[in-house]
Order: C-alpha cells, then sequence, then structure tokens
C-alpha cells in the first residue's frame, strides 16, 4: 500500500492517468505547501510528520513505516529536489526510435560494445526527451512565444538583436536576463 500524487513524479503520474485519478497540486513552485492545506507555507518535507500525525488522528493513515531510500538532492544548497509536474515541451523520440536503432546499427564501434551495448541499450529504451527549463540556472529555450500564438526560435544572438528593440549589445542569456528581451513578432508584427 503507498500513496499516490499523481502531480509528482513519473510512475505516479502513470498510475493517476491510468485511474483517472484527480491531479491535484497543493505544493508550490517554491516548494512549500499551498493555501488550501493546513499546512500552508510549510516546506513540504517538514511538513510530512504533520500530515501522518493528522491522517493518524483521523483513523485515515494505513501504515506509515520508516525505511531508507535514495532520494535526490541539490548539488548546490543540499535541499531535496522534488518532482513537479509542469508544462514542458518534448521532442518525440520515441516516433523514430526505429529509425534510431536501425542507423546505429550501420556505425563501425570501436570499441563495437559501445554502439552495441551502453548506446545501444539506451536507445532500446528511448524516452521522449523533455525540453523544458523554468529554473533560473537551466538553460532558457531560444522560442519567442507571440501573445497571437506563433512560436520563433532564434538562431543566434545576432538574430536576436536584428528582432529586438530592447536587446543589450552585451546581452546575458541566461534567466532572468534574457526573459526580458523582446521581439517583433515575423507573423502578426506585435
Amino acid at each position: 500500500v503507498v500513496h499516490i500524487a499523481p502531480a509528482f513524479g513519473e510512475d505516479d503520474a502513470k498510475v493517476g492517468r491510468k485511474y483517472d485519478l484527480p491531479f491535484v497540486q497543493l505544493v508550490d513552485s517554491k516548494g512549500n505547501m499551498t493555501a488550501e492545506t493546513p499546512y500552508a507555507g510549510i516546506f513540504v518535507k517538514k511538513a510530512d510528520p504533520m500530515v501522518l500525525k493528522d491522517l493518524d488522528e483521523k483513523g485515515l493513515l494505513f501504515d506509515a513505516p520508516k525505511f531508507e531510500h535514495s532520494y535526490p538532492h541539490c548539488w548546490r544548497c543540499d535541499t531535496p529536489l522534488l518532482y513537479y509536474a509542469r508544462e514542458s515541451w518534448f521532442i518525440k523520440m520515441t516516433a523514430v526510435k526505429d529509425d534510431l536503432i536501425r542507423n546505429n546499427e550501420t556505425i563501425n564501434w570501436i570499441p563495437e560494445s559501445v554502439g552495441k551495448n551502453r548506446f545501444g541499450d539506451w536507445l532500446e529504451n528511448v524516452q521522449d526527451w523533455g525540453l523544458s527549463r523554468n529554473r533560473y540556472w537551466g538553460t532558457p529555450l531560444n522560442i519567442w512565444e507571440c501573445e497571437c500564438g506563433h512560436k520563433h526560435a532564434i538562431g543566434s544572438i545576432e538574430e536576436l538583436k536584428s528582432m529586438s528593440d530592447n536587446c543589450p549589445d552585451d546581452i546575458e542569456l541566461h534567466r532572468p536576463y534574457i526573459d526580458a528581451v523582446t521581439i517583433k513578432c515575423p507573423h502578426c508584427g506585435k
């Protein structure tokens, strides 16, 4: 018996979709519980014992055994990382899986085990690639979206400067600086 949180984690999301479970996000982008909960503003990992206590007092807790398992932490600040469902863009690698495998078989890998085992195994298990990034230290996608719905991928700093009235000469291409740069939409002119 486990809890399922479809908004947090790939396996939970798959189970949620399979059984049509509600998609509820009661944790904000800072990792704190939202105002809809009795734990508003508390970091989710610090709220865990409070949630368990409340469930137990209400007779809703089957069991909460303590066990140790690995969990990802930020290498910069050592805080726990949260799997947080977000709207994302993907490259549909699964649609070209057979082509990737077929092309891999034409390569003369040296040593052969790299192409057959390591890379070959990776191709056999290829997943769609999530491209979206929303953290400030992440690499932002070079796609500008207009209110008309048109999306434009910038190919170079020169192109960005030629399409923008507010791009600094010494542009910093990371967030939050790049977020302030606007371009003229090639589709509608806005």
